[in-house]
């Protein structure tokens, strides 16, 4: 797949989510993706443990309170969900160049999840439970670790 077209597709995915709120879409996304994708495995279990993964990261995050997802969604809401499931399509392919470079992880993880959420946050998906900067800063911690790891991950399991 070239790497510009699954960029697209995770854009796409990442605002159709975020301003939908809505699994259904990005699950449309997906199955596009995978019916491109020369990774089909790969990246279905790159998706299924990146849904896990961020379902107990966001989980755990909100429950600590830095996020509101609104009323009658306790922890994390299914479309959030559905959208770890699309950033798994960005490792083997757009950003398959930046597995193994631990430092470009830790530096992209604490730029662009916390950029990520704040946009969520901008457009109305969501609200910080906590003062912008700390959740921001709490983000970039998170994110400076879990970007490398889940690269990391999908290193493994392109084998």
């Amino acid at each position: 797949m070239h790497w510009l077209l699954n960029l697209l597709l995770y854009q796409g995915a990442w605002l159709v989510a975020v301003l939908a709120k809505s699994a259904w879409p990005v699950l449309a996304i997906l199955a596009l993706h995978l019916w491109l994708s020369n990774q089909r495995r790969a990246d279905s279990r790159l998706m299924l443990l990146y849904m896990f993964i961020g379902a107990l990261v966001d989980g755990s995050l909100s429950l600590l309170g830095l996020f509101d997802f609104g009323p009658g969604v306790y922890l994390v809401p299914l479309w959030l969900v559905a959208l770890w499931a699309a950033l798994a399509m960005l490792p083997n392919h757009s950003l398959a160049w930046l597995k193994g470079r631990l430092w470009l992880n830790v530096l992209l993880g604490a730029l662009a999840g916390p950029l990520a959420y704040w946009g969520g946050v901008r457009l109305g998906a969501a609200q910080f439970g906590w003062p912008l900067m700390p959740a921001l800063a709490t983000l970039a911690l998170v994110w400076a670790g879990l970007w490398p790891g889940l690269m990391a991950l999908a290193k493994r399991e392109a084998v």
